[in-house]
């Protein structure tokens, strides 16, 4: 089957999956205001998240075990059980458990969906087909925040989530008819324990950085702490750990998992907090924020084709990722000050799009056939979980300045508030992703390296057992 065939195969999920992280930030105000949310309102986001990078291991270890289109098919359809709750709930504890059921879902769509293509197309070969990867976040990443602002202020937000349903549908149909030959594993046991360890650990230090939870931190440190023995403990006994460690010995691994999670810890910051200001402090409407949002979300694509397309030309990466950081720090800079927020946008986007495909390719280049399941899953858990923890570093910065308890249960958020006063915590947020971006930029310089790209995609061996 040729390569535009298994990707176009796979292209409804990359579009789900995408469509989702955006869809629901320019109505995240509009949802307060009718569940009555206040602050607690970005947990509509940080629990999709949070559920979705807990999860994420867990697809990728089972796809290795017992072939991709099974955990496809279980990835889409929890996915959409979990849309159908969310469009019915009727207060904000239901939402955010409904977020969770989706963010089970999710979690698989896109990490798994990737997988499928690192199968069946090389890592050099790959940024021939970036533009059509780039064409779907297109179309799900720019009508995302457009398609939430209008389903708020002239339907329902409840639209955000029914409108999953029929490219679900379509989804299913698509992966069972054109990705059987892919349902292949191999024999081996699957590490539960280590799997509801891991999912714990993800999940406790999530908690940690939210200023939402009463839990005391103690107690979360705690328990974090007896985790990650169990954890190191279980994965010291199991035959075949849901880490293997031999994966992060790989050259430029590890590097491109702390890479990617800072590239997506600076993407939803901007995504969340941006349209969260231009409505709080400047009194913008959802839709007018998600026009606006339509630059940063064009630039990212732009970024990650254009970057794609270099990658294919020349088999060269770093220099993308070092400009792709430099930009973002300019970026970053310029919403700090409150200076030309579209031309920041466009950095930005641009900036975080090139890194996307140049630490995908180095990632795909280095993983052997048995271990490409986990190995993308994890690369996959970097970029969820820097999604997560950036909506939550944010808010713990944003905090600092304005007080959790100010406003809880106001029907209209934070937008009562003093735009002073808002403008404030805004500018602590930004000051700190400046900082972010800075080390990023440090760290790829001093320790991505540079290797050449493989033409060619390694088999997986059926009867492979683990080390």
């Amino acid at each position: 089957m040729s390569p535009k065939t298994i990707f176009t195969s796979v292209a409804l999920v990359i579009a789900l999956g995408s469509l989702e992280k955006s869809i629901v930030t320019t109505p995240l105000p509009i949802i307060g205001e009718d569940l009555g949310a206040g602050q607690a309102l970005t947990w509509v986001v940080t629990a999709y998240l949070l559920a979705a990078t807990a999860v994420l291991p867990v697809y990728g270890k089972l796809s290795d075990i017992f072939g991709r289109v099974k955990m496809l098919n279980i990835s889409v359809v929890l996915f959409l059980l979990g849309s159908v709750a969310c469009a019915m709930a009727q207060d904000l504890p239901t939402l955010i458990s409904a977020r969770v059921l989706q963010g089970i879902g999710g979690g698989g769509l896109i990490a798994l969906a990737f997988t499928v293509i690192a199968d069946c197309i090389p890592a050099r070969e790959v940024g021939k087909y970036q533009g059509y990867i780039s064409a779907v976040y297109a179309a799900s990443s720019i009508a995302g925040p457009l398609l939430g602002g209008y389903f708020a202020e002239h339907l329902s937000w409840r639209w955000v989530f029914w409108i999953n349903l029929p490219l679900g549908a379509l989804a299913l149909w698509m992966i069972n008819t054109n990705l059987k030959h892919l349902s292949k594993g191999r024999d081996s046991r699957f590490d539960w324990a280590g799997a509801g360890l891991l999912m714990t650990i993800t999940t406790l230090l999530l908690l940690l950085m939210s200023p939402d939870i009463m839990i005391s931190q103690a107690s979360l440190f705690a328990a974090l702490g007896i985790s990650l023995v169990l954890f190191l403990i279980v994965e010291k006994h199991v035959s075949d750990p849901i880490i293997p460690a031999r994966i992060f010995r790989l050259p430029g691994y590890l590097i491109s998992v702390l890479l990617i999670m800072c590239s997506q810890l600076l993407m939803f910051a901007i995504l969340v907090y941006l349209p969260l200001q231009m409505q709080w402090q400047h009194g913008m409407s959802a839709s007018d924020s998600g026009l606006i949002m339509m630059v940063f979300m064009m630039s990212i694509t732009s970024g990650a084709y254009l970057g794609g397309k270099r990658i294919a030309k020349t088999g060269l990466y770093k220099s993308l990722t070092v400009l792709g950081f430099g930009m973002s720090v300019v970026a970053v800079f310029l919403l700090y000050k409150g200076l030309t927020m579209t031309v920041a946008l466009a950095f930005a986007g641009l900036g975080l799009g090139l890194t996307l495909p140049s630490l995908n390719v180095v990632v795909q280049n280095v993983l052997p056939p048995h271990d490409r399941g986990i190995g993308l899953s994890m690369f996959g858990y970097g970029r969820e979980f820097g999604g997560a923890l950036g909506v939550a570093f944010c808010a713990a910065l944003f905090h600092l300045k304005v007080p959790v308890h100010v406003g809880e249960g106001s029907a209209d958020g934070l937008s009562q508030f003093d735009p002073g006063a808002l403008a404030e915590g805004f500018n602590v947020t930004y000051g700190g992703l400046v900082v972010v971006a800075i080390v990023s930029l440090l760290v790829t310089i001093a320790c991505l390296k540079a290797q050449p790209l493989s033409s060619g995609v390694a088999k997986p061996k059926r009867s492979y057992k683990s080390e």
